[in-house]
């Protein structure tokens, strides 16, 4: 079944102060000034630090785009065989971009928010390196987490509206030049509730496409 990405409009945002707003396919919001659209991404600064780094979020994870002069921009997943389909079954890709905006936007080192992590991928593997509070350097080289060899999904655990842990016993790269592996349990320390259910469930879901047991109807 062949998909196709239509966007309404496509160009690129000229320079100007007003703010964006991102709505996403889950829901979230992000203020932003965009600065480049394309059939694949959209980049942006944050509204709140508009000197800050680019940021690029790709276009299948968002719904809209409403712009600070009042234009609005669709992004509709178009089936050729079928309309109306369930675009909650994320691809691989997806789910990756999903994991690590969302980490590091929102996940921590288990004692302390001064420590965000910085979520990339190797191949399969989820590197998670923790940062200083600006992020600006690496206190590590971070471990390396295997998700298709996932002992335990625990529940999340929330302790106020800004503080949630999420809690996963799952292999890691012990040694990387032998790949040798260990059991080791991921606490990561969540500014968000909501946001640490979307870190898990969206690492479930990984974990069972590297399983290939995904289903139509998990979502994140």
């Amino acid at each position: 079944m062949k998909h196709i990405y239509v966007l309404f409009m496509l160009f690129s945002i000229s320079n100007s102060f007003g703010q964006d707003i991102i709505l996403m396919k889950d829901s979230d919001l992000v203020r932003a000034k965009i600065t480049k659209i394309t059939n694949d991404i959209v980049q942006y600064n944050r509204y709140d630090n508009l000197d800050g780094p680019l940021y690029e979020l790709p276009t299948t994870l968002i719904a809209k785009i409403d712009f600070e002069n009042g234009t609005v921009q669709q992004f509709q997943l178009v089936n050729e065989e079928l309309d109306g389909l369930d675009s909650s079954k994320y691809s691989l890709a997806e789910t990756k971009e999903f994991i690590i905006k969302t980490i590091n936007e929102h996940g921590y080192e288990e004692d302390t928010f001064k420590h965000p992590y910085n979520a990339t991928f190797e191949g399969k593997y989820l590197r998670l390196v923790e940062f200083n509070k600006d992020r600006t350097k690496p206190k590590n080289k971070g471990i390396l987490y295997d998700f298709s060899n996932v002992y335990k999904f625990q529940k999340v655990s929330k302790r106020s509206d800004k503080l949630a842990f999420v809690n996963i016993w799952v292999s890691i790269v012990k040694n990387e030049k032998k790949i040798k592996f260990d059991k080791h349990k991921l606490i990561m320390r969540v500014d968000d509730p909501d946001k640490a259910e979307s870190i898990l469930n969206a690492l479930k879901y990984y974990n069972s496409l590297l399983l290939g047991k995904s289903e139509s109807g998990d979502k994140f």
